[in-house]
């Protein structure tokens, strides 16, 4: 069968409405690329009996396995009406440990080793309220979101650039990287 170039078509303002819906609504990218879970409930592994509520946070796996961790659409600090009673965010804390850790090298060796449970932050808003973000995958942190301390409200003003941290799964097996999570609706 023979292909004629009428067929094919390399004009790229055939994409500009595509283009256009992602500069609108960048998280239809996120959605096309990236495998979205979210963090269940499970138990603290220091105490085996203190339930950690973590279903706020998401977990976006990147094509190349690399876990983009921040707060779920479900979260209370995005939604209007609830944020009216629980204030802004006034100041995103990050761990010492996660403040403090070598991210450098090419295989990230010397980098901080986390488990599902680990903090990442806390986030603090203006009625006093606390929320913690803890890594939600077993892995290596591969960068932290340092805007986040300059720009507390990004985190809630715009979720795609106000994500928490990244984070190299320790395993390939997705079945194991998500063993705390459940697929996002």
């Amino acid at each position: 069968m023979d292909v004629t170039s009428t067929q094919i078509t390399y004009d790229i303002s055939a994409y500009a409405q595509l283009d256009e819906q992602l500069r609108i609504k960048p998280e239809l990218y996120l959605d096309r690329y990236f495998r979205k879970h979210e963090e269940a409930e499970s138990t603290d592994a220091e105490t085996k009996d203190e339930v950690i509520p973590r279903e706020w946070q998401y977990v976006r796996m990147a094509p190349n396995k690399l876990c983009v961790i921040g707060l779920a659409s479900s979260h209370p600090l995005l939604d209007p009406e609830l944020r009216k009673h629980i204030g802004d965010v006034i100041k995103v804390e990050f761990a010492d440990n996660v403040k403090n850790s070598v991210i450098k090298g090419k295989r990230k060796k010397q980098s901080l080793r986390l488990m599902p449970s680990t903090k990442l932050c806390t986030i603090h808003t203006s009625d006093g309220k606390e929320y913690v973000v803890r890594a939600a995958v077993k892995g290596v942190l591969m960068e932290w979101n340092a805007r986040l301390e300059t720009d507390p409200t990004l985190v809630s003003r715009c979720p795609e650039q106000g994500f928490v941290a990244i984070i190299k799964p320790s395993t390939d097996d997705n079945q194991k990287i998500f063993s705390d999570c459940v697929p996002a609706i």
